[in-house]
């Protein structure tokens, strides 16, 4: 099952960031401005999802040695990065890169508060489940059963 950002409504991480490096846009989306982070992981020690953000202790290596789309994103050490559902692509009316890459569609991105989009009627129409609901983060992804 992937596991990443839930890109909570009451995220802690927003409220612990001394520097408002991590921050909810108006959309929802949680996002992490990497000028702003100092590094300090505080935004990692309150997240109850382990492991969905990464601290880079030294100038961040990728798997691929070439460019893999328009990103303007920039990766800096010793900083915390985590995903944004692709934010810049959002911005273009594109899918995030995950979704757009499933090759059997496993997964859905859309407006929840759109009871017309694609995502608002699986919901309707499939039982699905959110992860750590008890510790009142109000996650935005949801898992179809």
């Amino acid at each position: 099952m992937p596991l990443a950002c839930q890109h909570c409504a009451s995220g802690p991480c927003v409220e612990v960031c001394p520097t408002s490096a991590t921050y909810r846009q108006e959309d929802g989306v949680v996002m992490q401005d990497p000028s702003l982070c100092i590094g300090c992981r505080y935004c990692m020690v309150v997240c109850p999802f382990t492991s969905v953000r990464v601290f880079s202790d030294g100038q961040p290596r990728h798997a691929l040695p070439f460019p893999t789309g328009h990103n303007p994103l920039v990766h800096r050490a010793r900083t915390v990065e985590k995903c944004t559902f692709c934010a810049h692509r959002l911005a273009r009316g594109l899918e995030p890169a995950c979704v757009e890459a499933c090759p059997v569609r496993a997964m859905t991105f859309g407006d929840l508060n759109d009871p017309a989009s694609e995502v608002a009627a699986l919901l309707r129409s499939r039982p699905h489940f959110q992860l750590l609901v008890e510790k009142g983060t109000e996650p935005s992804v949801y898992y179809l059963t």
